[in-house]
């Protein structure tokens, strides 16, 4: 396994970061999902990933399950976690308390039985959440958050303040507080917003992480033709006819690289910034476990690669525009 220093800190994160949302049942219990489970979170332990995503949203089956796994686990002090604190959430009406965002983080620390939580995933949300909203909240609340997070620290509690902006005017208006470490944020060939903002991070000294490589899915072996789809999957919420023209867009530009496994290449494609410091993936099966281990191998930044990527979501996924 490799890991990247996570920029404008001390901490060295595998390149892969551990995602449980499905990883276990939805309700704590012994059952084969989450049996499996169990075998795939410490198979990704037992295989160098040392950095861990959660969510008090994911499922209380996932949580419980590596509760169970990291109370006695001889790695468990080596490990970094990254977990999400949204405060004010959606029913705080736009009003920041010491008090929420301190949940967040004591609950992860007792869940985890950690010392510490390297990476604090802050959002601000409100109800509609959107940039008309959050956009002017955040220069109101930030001198609260921040004030927060010292004492946290002071207290040993915490390491690094990292932003989930949702929107690039979000994201845009965390960077200018220049409070934050850096960002994370869904990043894949499909969902390129973020990518813009790289060179801008990399000139300021901030860290990436990388969310959602697959887009769903969609980004897999499994995923190639409409026809592929199982008639349950989440797809088919969206335009499938457009979902699969972008899809094959993609395909079409950087067959090189994709080389016979679109999986392959979208696992490691956020990696090809040199800002990347991880991508968050979900892992259920120790096999996916081992495949996603396999596929990263050492991954060499390649900015020229991101570029393309840009210029392929700007053209509106024509990739005739590329030759």
């Amino acid at each position: 396994m490799d890991y990247r220093r996570l920029a404008g800190t001390d901490i060295d994160v595998s390149i892969l970061c551990f995602g449980p949302t499905r990883t276990a049942a939805a309700e704590p219990g012994d059952d084969p999902r989450t049996r499996e489970g169990v075998k795939a979170f410490n198979a990704a332990l037992d295989a160098g990933i040392n950095f861990i995503h959660s969510s008090y949203e994911y499922r209380l089956g996932s949580m419980a399950m590596m509760s169970s796994v990291l109370k006695d686990h001889p790695k468990r002090h080596d490990l970094h976690h990254v977990v999400k604190v949204p405060a004010p959430d959606f029913e705080d009406k736009d009003v920041f308390t010491e008090a929420r965002f301190r949940q967040r983080v004591e609950e992860a620390l007792r869940l985890f039985h950690a010392e510490r939580i390297s990476v604090l995933q802050y959002m601000w949300r409100s109800e509609p959440n959107t940039d008309e909203r959050r956009v002017p909240m955040l220069p109101k609340i930030i001198d609260d958050v921040v004030g927060t997070f010292e004492r946290m620290r002071e207290e040993g509690k915490v390491s690094c303040l990292m932003n989930f902006p949702y929107t690039v005017p979000a994201a845009r208006a965390a960077l200018d507080t220049s409070k934050f470490r850096g960002l994370l944020a869904y990043c894949n060939p499909l969902t390129m917003e973020m990518a813009e903002l790289f060179p801008e991070l990399e000139s300021k000294g901030l860290g990436f992480i990388a969310i959602r490589p697959f887009y769903e899915g969609l980004l897999t072996d499994k995923r190639s033709t409409p026809a592929s789809l199982p008639a349950n999957d989440r797809l088919h919420e969206y335009d499938v006819a457009e979902l699969f023209r972008t899809r094959d867009a993609v395909a079409a530009t950087f067959a090189e690289q994709i080389d016979g496994s679109m999986t392959r290449f979208a696992l490691k494609f956020p990696l090809y910034s040199p800002v990347t410091a991880s991508v968050v993936v979900g892992l259920n099966t120790v096999q996916q476990v081992h495949d996603a281990v396999e596929m990263v191998g050492h991954v060499e930044p390649r900015p020229d690669l991101i570029e393309r990527g840009i210029r392929l979501w700007k053209s509106g996924f024509r990739a005739e525009a590329m030759a």
